[in-house]
């Protein structure tokens, strides 16, 4: 554990009070969709048939995103399928809730008015119907031990270098990023998903304490589980629930992907399989 993480500040968070009717509410993440396949065939199957009021995407919905003009953009169909079938699912009445990841930072207006989803500030609070206080975020900001991602994050979250990118043409755009990515796939195979720096826990139960929320839900890590976070002097226990990422397509190792499900009535999250989740 990081004993920096006192000093990091702490993001202000925007309050979201869960509607009377959503009696089904889903969180995922890290789907990094980026073709037609087993991955985004299960999650459309999902899409199609969940129960859920409102869906909570909670970042690395595409494995890269340059920028919204690929909806208009013969050679990018996919992402404008993918675009569609939340519009579609939104349309039947399932609120679309998107929150930026490290892969699709620069999502914008203009895939969320086609998609017909509403972008959160990371991190959120959602309060649900009996009133706990959940707080939401991708969980990328809280891997504060890994220093050269961290200042990677600071660099390209800065609006004028995403402007200055955003205008790049299209195609340079995507080559930059395949680059960017070809990379990254390097550094993860040679490190692993335990190389890599985990969420920091003083610093998640920091964010908890200022938000008066009890329950963390984080993707990012590729590491889903639940953490204990509370310490003798907490007034109620605090914790962490790590999301699933998505793997489905064949010759990518174990396959995974998991869907985490709050209904009224029940104690708790439940994590379901995309198929048990989509009935």
């Amino acid at each position: 554990m990081s004993t920096s993480a006192p000093t990091h500040p702490i993001p202000a968070a925007e309050l979201l009070l869960a509607e009377a009717g959503w009696h089904t509410i889903d969180c995922i993440s890290d789907l990094h969709l980026q073709q037609d396949g087993a991955t985004w065939q299960t999650l459309r199957h999902y899409l199609r048939q969940t129960p859920a009021q409102a869906l909570f995407l909670l970042g690395d919905i595409f494995e890269v995103w340059v920028g919204d003009d690929v909806l208009d953009d013969a050679g990018h169909a996919f992402e404008q399928q993918v675009a569609d079938e939340l519009a579609a699912l939104a349309a039947r009445g399932c609120q679309v809730l998107l929150m930026h990841g490290n892969r699709d930072f620069l999502l914008a207006q203009a895939f969320c008015e086609r998609a017909r989803a509403r972008m959160l500030p990371d991190p959120s609070v959602l309060q649900l119907p009996d009133g706990e206080r959940v707080l939401l975020s991708h969980g990328d900001a809280l891997c504060i031990d890994d220093v050269a991602y961290m200042q990677f994050r600071q660099t390209v979250r800065n609006p004028a270098v995403q402007q200055q990118f955003l205008q790049q043409p299209l195609a340079a755009r995507v080559a930059m990023t395949q680059q960017m990515r070809a990379q990254s796939d390097a550094r993860k195979n040679a490190l692993g998903v335990e190389g890599y720096a985990d969420v920091d826990a003083e610093l998640a139960r920091a964010w908890l304490l200022a938000h008066d929320a009890t329950t963390l839900i984080h993707g990012h890590t590729h590491r889903p589980g639940e953490h204990a976070l509370q310490q003798p002097q907490d007034r109620c226990a605090l914790r962490r629930i790590v999301l699933s990422d998505w793997e489905l397509e064949p010759g990518h190792g174990p396959q995974r992907a998991q869907v985490l499900r709050w209904q009224a009535g029940s104690p708790d999250w439940q994590r379901l399989s995309p198929a048990a989740a989509a009935v």
